[in-house]
């Protein structure tokens, strides 16, 4: 695919951000596999769901705004297990698969094929296409190509948004700083109104830091930090917001995840210690989760955590 149609592909990977991205692989299915009708979803971080983010020729079908979880549908299957998907082959998969796969259909929508978008175990999206204009030449083999390189770019798009938070890290816990906090807020919660998934926030307090600005304050907020960024998954991102205070927005993660993150950091992080000998001691934390699709300003998070009345830790607690 990359020798016999470059352009094409630099143009994909030239995509500022995923929905670019996407837009240029949707417009590819038109033109590289002449396909009438096709949709591309994206995956959330959690990967756990996907969200149409454009399509083609099935305005009637498919809601703006639309999201499916993994194994729903036909899309969902694909995603689930990571196959290129034949429609005309589904009666191979088994009863319960196609029970499953017929009863959460989206309704009137039937590609002929779904391909994964996925890159070293990470899913990033699904490629649908149908209702193809001449014949079927290659059609899988440069599905799986496009697939193969949607991947690649959002995998690119992704670690260039890493390299964008590094660039504003705090040296003293290694997270974003501050001013990142409402552009980063806003993407986040973008991604919970279109994928409806959860995501928890978390507001976590070294007591010792917040009380005065000395060099040993610092270092038991360092040591904080060090440890959260041990615990926390690639998807997870900290940002400070205050003299001694880290935000974790954790994404995927619904209340019983919440209760157990804050159990297990409530428990672990008191008893650090220094290289000097002295422990972090008592931390607090306030935590709250967003429903999946729910709209929210960052204003409106902010205020909604603030009257969430902080539990306090000053060693091992039971989740």
């Amino acid at each position: 695919l990359i020798l016999l149609f470059p352009d094409l592909i630099k143009l994909i990977f030239s995509g500022k951000d995923s929905d670019e991205v996407v837009g240029y692989i949707n417009r590819a299915c038109e033109n590289l596999l002449k396909a009438r009708e096709s949709a591309v979803f994206l995956a959330d971080r959690s990967g756990a769901r996907l969200g149409l983010s454009a399509s083609t020729g099935l305005s009637e079908v498919l809601e703006k705004g639309m999201n499916i979880g993994l194994g729903e549908g036909f899309t969902g299957l694909a995603a689930e297990t990571g196959r290129l998907l034949d429609r005309s082959e589904v009666d191979s998969e088994s009863v319960l698969v196609r029970r499953k796969m017929i009863m959460s259909d989206i309704t009137g929508f039937k590609p002929d094929y779904a391909a994964p978008m996925q890159s070293g175990g990470v899913l990033f999206g699904v490629i649908t296409v149908g209702a193809f204009e001449g014949p079927p030449s290659m059609r899988r083999e440069t599905l799986r190509a496009l697939a193969a390189v949607g991947a690649a770019a959002l995998n690119n798009v992704r670690m260039l948004e890493r390299f964008g938070r590094a660039s504003d890290l705090d040296p003293e816990t290694g997270f974003s700083g501050r001013t990142s906090l409402d552009s980063t807020l806003k993407n986040e919660l973008e991604r919970v109104e279109r994928f409806g998934s959860p995501m928890a926030v978390m507001e976590l307090t070294v007591q010792s830091a917040q009380a005065d600005d000395s060099l040993s304050s610092r270092e038991m907020l360092s040591v904080a930090a060090k440890h959260l960024r041990a615990s926390l998954r690639n998807i997870d991102i900290g940002i400070r917001t205050g003299k001694g205070t880290v935000m974790l927005l954790l994404p995927g993660t619904d209340e019983k995840g919440l209760d157990s993150v804050t159990g297990k950091l409530g428990g672990e992080i008191p008893g650090l210690t220094t290289d000097g000998g002295s422990q972090v001691g008592t931390v607090s934390i306030r935590g709250y989760v967003i429903p999946g699709n729910t709209r929210m300003t960052p204003m409106e998070l902010l205020d909604t955590l603030g009257k969430k009345e902080p539990m306090e830790f000053n060693g091992y607690y039971q989740a």
